[in-house]
């Protein structure tokens, strides 16, 4: 878990950069940069200390309850080469939930944990299963519940996820891979 806590602090520089995508592609700060749209979903690179990070990333396109005092929300998958990391869920609530969050795609339903502010597949094991219902669906559905008591029902949108997820892990192959 300590690798996902580490790319958790890079989630407010991820943020900037899919609100500057929405805009325009254009260098966010330093080199964090968003290099590609595929319809809905951004790729990102962030060159850190740690190395090369590369994430196709999405924000909400339907956020429920209207009105509800949040901040930005988003989901991402992220290749780490330097932690040997492929393929790794990430949601960024916008606000405080309780435990129990889950994602909903198709028929399949995925268990959440992490923190307050973020959260990962809860079932590792789950992870490949997740990337491919995102890509092979329209549609995907997080369910969370506020530390206020609210329900949110957050709904993204999967168009343009395979694209954006092969380019990011292109951005980010490993160089001394044989795959």
């Amino acid at each position: 878990m300590p690798l996902r806590i580490a790319a958790a602090a890079l989630l407010p520089v991820l943020a900037g950069a899919i609100g500057s995508a929405t805009a325009q592609d254009r260098p966010i700060t330093g080199t964090n940069r968003v290099v590609a749209r595929h319809a809905d979903w951004s790729v990102v690179i962030a060159d850190t200390n740690r190395g090369k990070l590369c994430y196709a990333a999405a924000s909400p396109r339907l956020r429920r309850p209207e009105g509800a005092v949040r901040g930005r929300a988003f989901v991402f998958v992220t290749t780490r080469p330097t932690d040997q990391v492929r393929d790794e869920f990430a949601v960024e609530f916008g606000f405080d939930v309780t435990s129990g969050s889950t994602l909903m795609i198709g028929d399949d339903t995925f268990p959440l944990s992490g923190d307050t502010q973020g959260a990962w597949i809860a079932n590792l094991a789950d992870e490949t299963r997740l990337v491919v219902a995102m890509r092979d669906n329209a549609q995907m559905t997080l369910r969370s519940m506020s530390q206020l008591g609210e329900e949110t029902v957050d709904t993204y949108s999967l168009k343009g996820f395979g694209q954006a997820l092969a380019q990011a892990r292109r951005e980010c192959a490993d160089p001394n891979s044989t795959s």
